[in-house]
């Protein structure tokens, strides 16, 4: 059954009771470096305060709307149900289609570009390296699974198999071992992330995922400044000028405030950032 694009849903049905909760990677967050649009270079890195993330494909990276919504619906398989070794995903790329993005008709376009982006989410390998003052530090937050040999290790989504009127989907050890951890993964609701791609705001994904990685379980207000969210938290922005960073990070910030008003998070008064506050309503409906 497809889930609502509907942000008045959002607002009014809470995801726990409509069980659309879903989890994504915490690695992929903070920095986001999941590239936006299409890139030409095979590799792409991002420096985080407390670890280093690299991507790495044969050809181009994965991008955009489907490769979020394909990661955070592998990561939510394997959360769900940790004990298999493999996952039953759907009769058919058509039909794994409709359950990531909740859309229930397919275009050929749209077919071969959501195809073209699961077999780049499967050629992508992830590299994750804790800074040199941060290795037990990251340990304690819960990024990693406390297997030692993930740290420094390179390591893939796994493999998927479309054959025999199923979509069979193989995570790799290493990755399944992170997702396993249920301290390195996020929850989200899925509803959200198909809402985002629906509007076509891609920034929004990202930044719906970061405000809850920094606000889900803190006791204290947190305070994010622009230099940081631009330059170390969106590494694939660092390009444009602050004034345009600041005017497309509005842009999906209104957008998530808009399907979830009851959030807190809010703009500096001073224009020097943005306040998140501590268990912030992003995963709660109303509110409460």
């Amino acid at each position: 059954m497809a889930i609502s694009h509907n942000n008045i849903d959002i607002i009014k049905k809470c995801p726990i009771e409509e069980r659309t909760i879903g989890s994504y990677p915490a690695f992929l967050i903070d920095p986001c470096i999941l590239p936006l649009k299409k890139l030409e270079q095979p590799t792409v890195k991002g420096f985080g305060k407390y670890k280093t993330v690299m991507l790495s494909s044969p050809q181009t990276l994965p991008h955009g709307h489907y490769a979020r919504l394909i990661i955070a619906h592998l990561t939510t398989q394997i959360s769900r149900r940790p004990e298999l070794p493999s996952y039953v995903i759907a009769k058919s790329v058509s039909e794994l289609f409709q359950q990531i993005t909740g859309q229930d008709s397919i275009s050929g376009g749209t077919y071969a570009n959501f195809l073209l982006s699961l077999e780049r989410v499967f050629d992508t390998t992830f590299t994750v390296v804790p800074t040199n003052k941060s290795k037990d530090s990251m340990r304690r937050r819960g990024f990693f699974a406390e297997a030692d040999n993930l740290l420094n290790d390179e390591y893939g989504i796994g493999y998927f198999n479309a054959k025999y009127k199923q979509v069979l989907y193989t995570p790799s050890n290493s990755f399944k071992a992170l997702i396993a951890d249920d301290k390195s993964i996020i929850p989200i609701d899925l509803r959200f992330l198909q809402l985002a791609r629906a509007k076509d705001i891609v920034l929004a994904h990202d930044l719906y995922l970061y405000l809850i990685r920094r606000g889900y379980g803190r006791e204290k207000i947190g305070f994010i400044p622009w230099g940081t969210l631009h330059k170390d938290v969106f590494p694939y922005l660092e390009r444009l000028a602050l004034s345009r960073f600041k005017r497309r990070f509005l842009f999906a910030l209104d957008f998530i405030l808009e399907c979830h008003p009851h959030s807190g998070i809010r703009l500096d008064k001073k224009d020097k950032g943005i306040v998140i506050p501590p268990n912030n309503y992003l995963l709660r409906g109303r509110g409460g």
